[in-house]
């Protein structure tokens, strides 16, 4: 009789023990998520948790990256031009105009990803070298747009970046190999193409590339009297940062 007694004390005082585990468990759990997170001054999003996500990111988690990729570079506008010619670089005096840019955001050693997302064409777009655009207008539905990536201060290499979508829709992902340097990369534009030929706009008489999968050409330059338009975002991830999203063009 003694023996069920103390069995049954013992089973009592074990089960207050959990009880009193569960709720401290439960009480820690609520306490971490009512902790206001330290916000990104740059991207005014929450910084990692110690759970390694970002509140907001839709970028690929990556041990040791404290930030999400990059999306702070304005709507780049572009219109005629050719192949070669730099349409927009990281080094030009945009950057100035932009202080929340910081040029060591294009540093890195292993990591360098790209991927474009064509955009219709706004009054806050930054504009390129090229022609002024006739009211912001673009008959195109899809853009090709090339990069190059290079050391400062070096000849360009042979890395060209080609990538492709429709608008408003993010293209795949390039992956460069970055070149071995101490300081800033320099990333640049130096080609744009659109279908923008391939529109009733510019008549019925269609060049042969409209009907094959690979319809991009030369933007037009004042065609019916006007100048065509198109519009990009440029986003990327380094080191320090979350994987760009999407599969892979190369």
């Amino acid at each position: 009789m003694k023996n069920t007694y103390k069995i049954s004390l013992i089973i009592l005082i074990l089960s207050g023990f959990s009880a009193c585990s569960v709720k401290t468990t439960a009480s820690k759990s609520t306490t971490a998520t009512g902790v206001a997170p330290i916000v990104d001054p740059l991207l005014n999003i929450p910084l990692p948790s110690d759970s390694g996500s970002i509140t907001g990111c839709d970028g690929v988690y990556r041990a040791g990256a404290n930030r999400c990729y990059y999306k702070n570079i304005p709507t780049v506008l572009a219109s005629g031009g050719i192949y070669g010619q730099t349409w927009w670089s990281s080094t030009t005096n945009f950057l100035s105009n932009y202080p929340a840019i910081d040029p060591s955001q294009f540093s890195t050693d292993a990591t360098f990803n790209i991927r474009i997302i064509p955009r219709y064409p706004t009054a806050n777009a930054f504009s390129t070298f090229n022609k002024q655009c006739s009211s912001a207008r673009m008959y195109a539905t899809k853009l090709k747009v090339q990069f190059i990536l290079h050391e400062s201060g070096t000849a360009l290499g042979n890395d060209i970046a080609t990538l492709t979508s429709t608008i408003n829709t993010p293209s795949k992902v390039y992956h460069f190999t970055p070149p071995s340097s101490s300081g800033p990369l320099v990333l640049e534009v130096v080609n744009v193409e659109s279908d923008s030929s391939c529109s009733p706009f510019y008549g019925t008489n269609y060049p042969a590339k409209c009907a094959t999968s690979d319809p991009y050409l030369p933007i037009p330059i004042n065609a019916g009297g006007k100048t065509e338009c198109v519009a990009f975002d440029i986003q990327y991830s380094t080191d320090s940062t979350y994987d760009v999203p999407g599969s892979s063009a190369n």
